[in-house]
């Protein structure tokens, strides 16, 4: 049996100060996890071994992400107020859990958000995208085991 699941019944919750006042992001409509990128610069010199170009690890960036949403007043007034906030939100998204796991899998960052509208058409429903850029570490944390 496999245990793979899909993305709906996950959430996507954000938080000023990362322990309490954890808030839903209103109708996200999928999850967004930043993936990092590594850095490598080059430090060959006149004595690297046998005319080989030499690299050491350098930073790690997470880059931007976007979460797309259905748009609502409350979820729009949301996210203009914590783009106006002087620090980083916190932001949380948890997988559900896999046929083998009591609990889902947990990613937790930090980042900027940028809310936009857009519009899709006449007789569609209008969206809004919250575009994150990522500040500092993304984490992993596995989620329990199924008894």
């Amino acid at each position: 049996m496999s245990n793979q699941i899909i993305s709906y019944g996950a959430g996507v919750e954000r938080s000023t100060n990362g322990t309490t006042g954890w808030a839903d992001i209103p109708e996200a409509k999928g999850v967004a996890v930043p993936s990092t990128t590594q850095e490598y610069p080059e430090v060959t010199s006149l004595d690297s071994p046998n005319g080989f170009r030499e690299y050491i690890k350098g930073l790690k960036d997470a880059g931007e992400i976007e979460l797309e949403c259905g748009y609502t007043a409350a979820g729009y007034e949301q996210q203009v107020a914590d783009n106006a906030a002087a620090g980083a939100i916190y932001y949380r998204v948890t997988l559900k859990p896999a046929p083998n796991q009591s609990s889902g899998d947990i990613f937790a960052f930090r980042g900027f958000p940028t809310p936009a509208l857009v519009d899709n058409g006449i007789g569609e429903p209008l969206g809004m995208n919250v575009r994150i850029r990522i500040t500092g570490d993304v984490t992993w944390t596995k989620g329990a085991a199924a008894a």
